[in-house]
């Protein structure tokens, strides 16, 4: 009786040393700030409201940009707000915005960037990966339709 004690006792101790050594970095509160520069090339601007077409999709101040790391408990979201809209005299231009993010999870290798379009079913972009040196350096990212 004594040994299967033993046995048992040692096996619960191997048993939280695994565990332990399984432990990541996904459980550390850290978290840092970004911003995040968005540039499109647009076939149509309106420099009043800060909406740009980019290929066929609106994009405009409050949309939303998704920050999804590795884990699904890794994932903040920020809106555009307006840096500048440069029109030519066709209508196309160049249209920039910034995304701030205060609470990134810093625990994460890798980081995926979406833009989504709050007009319904006008496409997305495509999503970008960065890390978080790139984030924490102030990431740009030009936008282009995603491919289907």
């Amino acid at each position: 009786m004594g040994r299967r004690i033993g046995r048992v006792a040692t096996a619960l101790s191997i048993g939280t040393l695994v565990l332990t050594g399984c432990v990541s970095n996904t459980d550390d509160p850290t978290t840092f700030t970004a911003v995040v520069t968005v540039v499109g090339d647009a076939t149509r601007v309106d420099p009043d409201s800060g909406q740009c077409i980019v290929g066929t999709i609106p994009v405009a101040p409050n949309d939303t940009v998704f920050l999804h790391g590795e884990s699904g408990a890794a994932s903040t979201r920020s809106v555009l707000e307006v840096d500048s809209v440069e029109r030519n005299p066709d209508g196309t231009g160049v249209c920039t915005y910034v995304a701030r993010f205060d609470a990134i999870p810093a625990n994460q290798r890798n980081y995926t960037l979406t833009v989504s379009s709050a007009e319904p079913y006008a496409g997305s972009f495509a999503s970008l990966d960065l890390t978080s040196d790139e984030l924490q350096k102030g990431a740009t990212i030009h936008l282009s339709a995603s491919t289907p």
